[in-house]
């Protein structure tokens, strides 16, 4: 119940630890609920578990593979894999549990040659694997390349997904106004935030990713204008369409250009969920420019599904005949947010032996499973994993940093100042 609630719930450990102290009354459970550190150590060690268990040796297996970024110099690749035989039958997009973990290693200096080490170290896991699906960053493409020569039957395949948002970008930042429009949807931001319009509130984009997360912005403009075109009340007060006219008209000079980003949108977005549906394949590119024609009424989006089908097709090259091959990269970059939201730090902390969880949100969660995973590995375990492959963690660093000022803060004006607990000095 621990596991399910903070994997597939989404709630916190505190917070899944609380609510089974509340439960605990209704179930026949133990009399001691377990607390948040016990539930986070069995997480840990069903990560562990999932890292290390032997996986079955085939010549079918796909690799995804990835990096995690985070505050500090470190980063983590996160190799997950699944075996053809197992997807094509039923084929769609990939889960979190139809995968498995078969590398996890933190870096505090991420290189080709160290990725190329990694991949290398893999094949004791699964055997070689028939491709290896990534996003092309400049580290993973190195260490691939240097892969490619140890195993040259080994397929690299771009992830569908970040080609797009790439093909989306170059087209935005050559196009002025999309860069006006950005601004300008900032600045109304700021003029109805605390006005009776905050309904019509634009999104703001991401600050990372943000080709790959543009849609919300595109489609409020076009809602908005439909707003703007057709008003009516929304609440018990009247609209007052001159101050609607006033904050949001400027949308008017943006009907063309919404029109033809959205045709962008649609045609990238069709582009990605065929090849995560169908995979790679020889008549991959056939039959997506049958779906994808038909979307593409203006120059740029006929340019746009040409470029779309020359890259899929380009892919699917590496398929061999009646083989279909994994093209998106996708359920890693879910897998990589969910750890992030488990550990609640983002940005705002380093990387920690939580990262383990991603192990343990592959990980089946029968009972039989749970019940193998910490019989096979234990607390013990875990703590020699992390002093294998971290150093002193950034919150380590930040809480030694501070424990000089942990009675007072230091000056060279005289004694320490005390600070009271309501805060002053």
């Amino acid at each position: 119940m621990f596991l399910r609630g903070v994997l597939e719930a989404a709630v916190s450990q505190r917070g899944v630890a609380a609510m089974l102290v509340l439960f605990a009354p209704y179930l026949p459970v133990p009399e001691a609920t377990p607390v948040a550190n016990t539930g986070r150590m069995w997480l840990l060690r069903l990560g562990l578990y999932e890292l290390t268990r032997p996986k079955q040796r085939a010549e079918d297996w796909v690799w995804i593979m990835d990096h995690t970024i985070q505050l500090g110099p470190w980063k983590c690749l996160i190799i997950v894999a699944i075996r053809l035989s197992a997807w094509e039958p039923n084929r769609g997009p990939l889960k979190h549990e139809d995968l498995a973990l078969v590398n996890l290693t933190p870096m505090d200096h991420a290189t080709g040659d160290e990725v190329h080490r990694r991949l290398r170290a893999t094949v004791s896991q699964t055997g070689a694997p028939r491709a290896v699906v990534s996003d092309g960053g400049t580290e993973l493409k190195r260490g691939m390349e240097l892969f490619g020569k140890d195993q040259p039957g080994v397929a690299h395949v771009q992830d569908i997904k970040h080609k797009g948002a790439t093909l989306l970008k170059h087209r935005l930042e050559a196009d002025p106004r999309w860069a006006n429009f950005v601004t300008q949807s900032k600045q109304t931001k700021l003029r109805v935030t605390q006005t009776s319009l905050a309904y019509l509130n634009p999104p703001a984009l991401k600050t990372k990713a943000r080709y790959m997360n543009l849609d919300t912005l595109v489609r409020w403009g076009q809602g908005a204008l439909a707003f703007l075109d057709a008003p009516h009340p929304v609440s018990e007060e009247p609209l007052n369409r001159k101050v609607l006219k006033e904050k949001l008209g400027w949308l008017r000079q943006y009907r063309r250009a919404l029109d033809e980003w959205s045709q962008w949108l649609t045609l990238v977005e069709a582009a990605e969920a065929y090849v995560r549906h169908e995979g790679l394949h020889v008549k991959a590119g056939e039959e997506l420019r049958g779906r994808l024609a038909p979307l593409a009424t203006r120059p740029s989006g006929r340019k746009l599904c040409e470029d779309l089908l020359e890259f899929v097709g380009q892919q699917s090259a590496h398929a061999r005949p009646h083989e279909r091959l994994i093209g998106s990269s996708e359920v890693l970059e879910s897998l990589i947010g969910k750890y992030k939201r488990m550990q609640s730090t983002h940005s705002q902390g380093g990387m920690t032996p939580m990262v383990l969880s991603v192990g343990a949100a592959v990980a089946q969660k029968t009972a039989a499973f749970i019940r193998a995973a910490l019989a096979g590995t234990r607390t013990n375990d875990v703590l020699e994993w992390c002093r294998r492959h971290f150093g002193t963690t950034l919150q380590a660093q930040r809480r030694l940093a501070f424990e000089g000022n942990k009675h007072g803060i230091q000056n060279n004006h005289g004694p320490p100042q005390v600070l009271s607990t309501s805060g002053t000095a």
